[in-house]
């Protein structure tokens, strides 16, 4: 399957993409809405992440640190870079808070499984039918209940395991992954430091209707 086949190199790309944006943003390189200068970056991230230099491409490098990339790190990544890209935020700063919390509380309690630190094996479960299957059904109908944005994130955990894009057979491999909680602690820790006022206001940015136009 092709998108099995590459599918791991989207990481790699949208990462270096991020990176980019951030430097570009830091030195006011390039400006929002400027949709000439943003393919520019988009083209400058693909050379980078794909052109092999000395017969190893950065992609490369970035899977052989981690050979599988979560459906969750994807998703952070995608959520990260979207307000650089199109100048608004795809998730609200509450949702992104939840989904991060998800991703540092999943993964420390699959960490702690897997070195002996609990008594029994949670990341086993994910290779065959189990209890947790069930659980994340009704997590991923919470999410579609409560918590809106975040069903597509869990919805595309089951489909990307049914299609088998990934590299692993284990569900838990589909969630997170050591990058992912990484990223997600780094967000949460960044989101404890900024002031209150300025999230409240982004919350009810994110929630306010579209300002209609004038009437003549």
């Amino acid at each position: 399957m092709i998108i099995k086949a590459y599918f791991q190199n989207l990481f790699p790309f949208l990462f270096i993409t991020w990176v980019l944006y951030v430097i570009c943003f830091r030195f006011n390189l390039i400006k929002p809405k400027k949709m000439a200068r943003e393919i520019v970056v988009l083209y400058i991230s693909a050379f980078i992440t794909f052109v092999p230099f000395f017969g190893l491409s950065l992609a490369d490098l970035f899977l052989s640190v981690n050979p599988n990339y979560s459906i969750g790190s994807v998703a952070l990544m995608l959520v990260l870079l979207w307000p650089k890209i199109l100048d608004k935020p795809l998730l609200s700063t509450r949702h992104l808070l939840i989904f991060c919390s998800w991703n540092v509380v999943i993964s420390l309690t699959l960490f702690s499984s897997t070195l002996g630190l609990m008594p029994y094996d949670l990341y086993a479960l994910g290779y065959s039918f189990s209890w947790w299957f069930i659980a994340m059904a009704l997590l991923t109908l919470l999410a579609i209940w409560s918590w809106y944005p975040l069903s597509f994130i869990f919805l595309a955990y089951i489909a990307a395991f049914n299609l088998k894009v990934l590299p692993s057979y284990n569900f838990f491999d589909y969630i997170t992954d050591g990058f992912l909680f990484i990223m997600s602690a780094g967000v949460l820790l960044f989101l404890a430091f900024q002031p209150k006022n300025s999230i409240e206001a982004e919350g009810l940015r994110s929630q306010a209707p579209a300002a209609s136009p004038p009437t003549p």
